[in-house]
């Protein structure tokens, strides 16, 4: 029997730019789509933006926190963006998805 790898949590604050340069905004389609795909893959757990466009928060299932870096490494706006990574002793929340089907 295959052992699973055990993944921590860790939950990122990621502060954007103060201006969103035409370059900074040529990035957002392709952050968007990346996330999507994470999100899918339930490497990324959740992805917030503030209302007021200056942070990301995002949780991230993985081995360690290089792992996140490396995770963090792909996304097309990071270089224009300050990141802080926190481990999580548990992350709880609300079931997402399709709701219960009942037979009647």
């Amino acid at each position: 029997m295959a052992s699973l790898e055990t993944l921590d949590t860790f939950q990122v604050h990621i502060k954007l730019p103060e201006i969103f340069t035409k370059r900074f905004v040529s990035f957002i389609p392709k952050q968007r789509q990346l996330v999507t795909d994470l999100l899918e893959k339930r490497v990324i757990l959740n992805y917030a933006l503030s209302m007021d466009r200056s942070n990301l928060w995002v949780t991230i299932q993985a081995k360690n926190q290089l792992a996140v870096m490396d995770i963090l490494a792909t996304f097309p706006i990071i270089n224009d963006v300050k990141v802080e990574i926190f481990e999580l002793a548990f992350f709880d929340s609300a079931h997402i998805g399709m709701p219960e089907i009942i037979m009647n």
